[in-house]
C-alpha cells in the first residue's frame, strides 16, 4: 500500500510541475509576441524601402522566441493526453530494479527540480529507451526537461529582440 501512496504523490507532482511550466511557457510565448510586434513594427516603419528584406530577415529574428515558447507550450499540451496513463507508467517503472527511478522518490520528497535536474538527465535517457513501455512518463519527464531550456531561448531572445527594437526606435527618432 505504501507503493500505492508513492505513485499517487510522484504522480500528482510531475502533473503539478507540468501544469506550472504550461502557465509559464503561455506568458513567456504572450510577452515574447507582443515584443516581437512592436520590434517588428518599428522596422516596419523606419525601412519602408526594403520591406520584402525587413519581413523575412526582421520576422525571422522576431518569431524565434515566440516560437521556443509556443513549441514548448505544445510539448506541454502533447504531454497532457498522457496524463491518464501517468499513474500506471510510474508505478511500472519504480517498481523496477532502475536507478534512475531514485529520481521519482527523491522528487517526491520535495526536493526541486532545480536541485534535481543533474539526475534527470540520467533518467530521461533511461526513459527513451523505454519511451514505448512508458509514453506518459517519458513524455512528463522529456518536457519538464525541455520546456526550462525554451523557455531559456524565448527569455534571452526576448532581450534581443527588445534591446533590437529600442535600437530601432532610437533611430526612427534620429531619421
Amino acid at each position: 500500500m505504501e507503493t500505492d501512496v508513492v505513485v499517487r504523490r510522484v504522480s500528482d507532482g510531475l502533473q503539478l510541475t507540468l501544469s506550472r511550466l504550461s502557465s509559464l511557457a503561455t506568458g513567456v510565448a504572450v510577452i515574447a509576441g507582443i515584443i516581437g510586434a512592436a520590434t517588428f513594427a518599428t522596422g516596419w516603419w523606419l525601412f519602408p524601402d526594403s520591406r520584402t528584406a525587413w519581413i523575412i530577415i526582421g520576422g525571422l529574428i522576431c518569431l524565434i522566441p515566440v516560437g521556443a515558447a509556443l513549441f514548448a507550450r505544445l510539448l506541454l499540451r502533447t504531454t497532457a493526453k498522457y496524463a491518464p496513463q501517468l499513474i500506471e507508467n510510474v508505478r511500472t517503472f519504480l517498481g523496477g530494479a532502475s536507478p534512475a527511478s531514485r529520481v521519482l522518490i527523491d522528487y517526491d520528497s520535495g526536493q526541486p527540480v532545480i536541485a534535481s535536474s543533474k539526475t534527470f538527465s540520467g533518467l530521461r535517457t533511461e526513459l527513451t529507451s523505454r519511451s514505448a513501455e512508458l509514453p506518459a512518463l517519458w513524455a512528463g519527464v522529456r518536457a519538464i526537461t525541455s520546456v526550462p531550456a525554451l523557455a531559456a531561448i524565448s527569455v534571452l531572445g526576448m532581450l534581443g529582440v527588445g534591446l533590437m527594437g529600442t535600437i530601432l526606435l532610437i533611430g526612427l527618432l534620429l531619421k
